[in-house]
């Protein structure tokens, strides 16, 4: 009983089993932490950090705090890769004997090459990946991270073979159903180490307040019909959680739709198609939404990737949504922390711009506003707003880049125009008088800064020059200023 009273100590001293992160009571598309309104920004690794014992996650972890990033996602060993796939260092891909997971190695040899000699025992936990773990979401909860974790993915012909939960993997010879079930009920033996797997998983880390889940990723991505599948392995995380944590489920992006089941408190999505969807369609859910996952820094972007890069975030983030995590390739087992890349040097600093220019808004009081256009057709624009108060709006010249994908063709990043531009941006707003601020999203300087006496309806605004991208920040000023700019009519203070 002293054992627990001392653990329970330490968890209220490093804000444990206090108040997790959900979502805020006067504003659901946002997130309430430690009483605090809250958004999610990031660029991360590619979710192995802690499955990979070669990916040193503590400088990692150390360099998103250093530039204000709050969120991280990790897998937490329901899915691996390959070594090296996608890029070289993949965390989500270890070296053989490199990988840590959930279960115990046993001492029968004849596994993948790819995971090492041994096969595992998936009727044995491995204390030192639940140490591990928890170490993780720890040093993260300390530096005022977010640990998403995705329990898995959909499955890959070419990398079925190599999944501990393959049946020449582990001694039980669980797996043994084609690799387009695997996010399915089709074998029962296979389910019932899912649900063990994400039961342990969530229990480990019950006191943890920087956490929220995801059961799967891109879950129909082979054309398999999933809900049953992901509703099970809900209702047995849920199962160990009662609900202290909160739940997302993937949203158009080859997974079923649980946007309006009452068991989901946030909606992950992707990409930029289906990120879009999801704000367009979804937003009435009331219900935070986060762009999980992003082409893979810098390997799949076009000629401009810190730009098209930027343009994704702000793009996102001033379109509605409560998070954004950009998957970067700078992240590697070789090099945790990105030094000496373009991710320090550019990446980093311009998300930090981000972060503080939606810590300028009183965001908690704005929602998606549509009540504006831009006269250039070719700009792509979104905007959040409290009509009346304060707006914010983005735009940037460019395209949607669209690939064939299993899930049908899909806008998987933005090609952008480097080129100088002046737009001309119409809003319907309220009289008053309002202080319009144009800024430099790549460095966050004002551009100019003026004040604006509007009689209400349709107000034109004409931007500076600019290259690429620029944001509008508008707020309307107290009455008073109303009275020095010779308005003698009473107006709805600010």
């Amino acid at each position: 009983m002293r054992l627990i009273c001392v653990l329970s100590a330490l968890c209220l001293a490093h804000g444990l089993l206090a108040n997790p992160i959900g979502k805020h009571p006067a504003n659901p598309h946002y997130f309430v932490y430690q009483g605090r309104p809250l958004v999610l920004i990031t660029t991360d690794q590619h979710y192995g950090a802690v499955i990979n014992l070669d990916f040193d996650y503590v400088p990692f972890l150390d360099r998103l705090r250093e530039y204000g990033m709050n969120l991280t996602r990790i897998y937490p060993g329901g899915y691996v890769e390959l070594k090296d796939q996608y890029a070289p260092g993949n965390p989500l891909g270890p070296s053989p004997d490199r990988y840590l997971l959930p279960w115990k190695k046993s001492g029968e040899s004849g596994a993948s090459p790819h995971l090492g000699q041994y096969k595992y025992d998936l009727a044995s936990w491995d204390d030192a990946y639940f140490k591990r773990l928890r170490d993780y979401v720890y040093q993260a909860s300390v530096r005022d991270i977010i640990v998403e974790i995705a329990f898995f993915n959909g499955m890959y012909d070419d990398r079925w073979a190599a999944q501990p939960l393959y049946h020449t993997n582990n001694i039980q010879g669980v797996g043994i159903l084609d690799f387009k079930q695997f996010t399915t009920l089709a074998d029962k033996a296979l389910v019932e180490v899912q649900r063990k797997y994400v039961e342990k998983v969530a229990s480990a880390l019950y006191e943890f307040d920087n956490v929220i889940y995801d059961i799967s990723d891109e879950p129909e991505m082979q054309g398999q019909k999933s809900w049953p599948w992901n509703s099970a392995l809900l209702d047995a995380l849920i199962g160990v959680d009662h609900n202290r944590h909160i739940y997302g489920e993937t949203a158009h992006s080859a997974t079923p739709d649980f946007t309006k089941d009452s068991r989901i408190s946030w909606l992950p999505t992707e990409y930029i198609s289906p990120m879009e969807q999801t704000l367009d369609e979804n937003y009435l859910d009331n219900k935070p939404i986060i762009d999980v996952e992003t082409a893979y820094y810098p390997r799949w972007y076009g000629s401009h990737p810190v730009e098209e890069t930027r343009a994704e975030g702000w793009y996102g983030m001033l379109g509605g949504l409560a998070g954004m995590i950009h998957l970067n390739a700078d992240f590697s087992t070789a090099n945790p922390s990105g030094q000496g890349t373009s991710t320090e040097k550019e990446i980093l600093p311009q998300k930090r711009v981000l972060m503080a220019f939606m810590q300028n808004l009183d965001f908690v009081k704005m929602t998606k506003y549509t009540e504006f256009r831009v006269a250039d057709s070719e700009a792509l624009a979104r905007g959040i707003a409290e009509p009346g108060k304060q707006y914010a709006i983005y735009l940037f010249h460019g395209s949607r880049k669209w690939e064939d994908w299993s899930q049908g063709s899909t806008a998987v990043r933005f090609n952008v125009n480097a080129n100088w531009f002046t737009d001309n941006v119409i809003l319907k707003i309220p009289p008053g008088v309002y202080r319009v601020e144009w800024v430099n999203p790549s460095s966050g300087a004002v551009i100019t800064s003026t004040s604006l006496d509007s009689k209400g309806g349709d107000t034109a605004l004409e931007t500076p020059r600019h290259s690429v991208d620029i944001a509008l920040r508008m707020k309307r000023l107290p009455q008073s200023a109303d009275v020095e700019a010779g308005r003698k009519r009473p107006l709805t203070p600010y």
